[in-house]
């Protein structure tokens, strides 16, 4: 006569089967608690990170222009009041000026008989038409002082130009104002500004 089966084993293998599901919880809870953890942190970071760029967006040097006499000239200045220029160095296309100009800080300007001459011989080659308008990209390093400290800034803008046909006379360049085009620029200014100038045409306004 077979005797009834022992209950242990069945007993034993439950609570074997328990304590893996416990095991299996336990890991989740440790993996969620790292996840939420990460998530948490990531978010952190990226705050911080978004509040140092804007921290250093509100610092950095901006400079604005308005056409003056006639368009003759584009007087420039910081956009913020605190921020006073020393000395600025102007580097434009090697085809239209071969050598960067230097102004102090009497004078933060740039001059349209500087790049004229050079303007209408690009023009000329470009067998512009009539009368026009474009942009013409051009580097600043400006040296200035902020809360006490001088500071730097190598910056691309673009400078807005025009030019009349008069008959007999050749053309008449005017410059019209100035706009912030990429900021913080390292490397080679000069090699910048050449590029933008010859991937985009002279004759026509566009974005650089």
């Amino acid at each position: 006569m077979s005797s009834p089966p022992d209950p242990q084993p069945a007993a034993k293998r439950s609570r074997r089967f328990w304590l893996t599901v416990g095991e299996v919880v336990g890991v989740l809870a440790v993996l969620i608690a790292g996840l939420n953890y990460w998530d948490s942190h990531r978010e952190h970071a990226q705050a911080a990170k978004q509040a140092d760029a804007e921290a250093k967006a509100q610092a950095a040097l901006v400079i604005t222009g308005q056409a003056d006499a006639g368009g003759r000239r584009i007087v420039l200045r910081a956009l913020k009041s605190d921020q006073a220029i020393q000395s600025q160095r102007y580097i434009f296309p090697a085809k239209v000026l071969d050598h960067a100009m230097e102004v102090s800080a009497a004078a933060p300007q740039i001059d349209a008989g500087w790049i004229a001459a050079g303007l209408a011989r690009a023009l000329d080659d470009a067998d512009a038409k009539g009368d026009g308008e474009a942009q013409l990209p051009v580097g600043i390093l400006t040296t200035y002082v902020e809360d006490g400290e001088t500071r730097t800034d190598r910056s691309l803008y673009k400078v807005g130009y025009a030019w009349r046909s008069r008959f007999l006379l050749g053309r008449q360049i005017t410059l019209q104002g100035i706009s912030l085009s990429q900021r913080g620029v390292g490397g080679d200014l000069q090699a910048l500004v050449n590029q933008r100038w010859a991937s985009r045409p002279h004759t026509a306004p566009g974005d650089e």
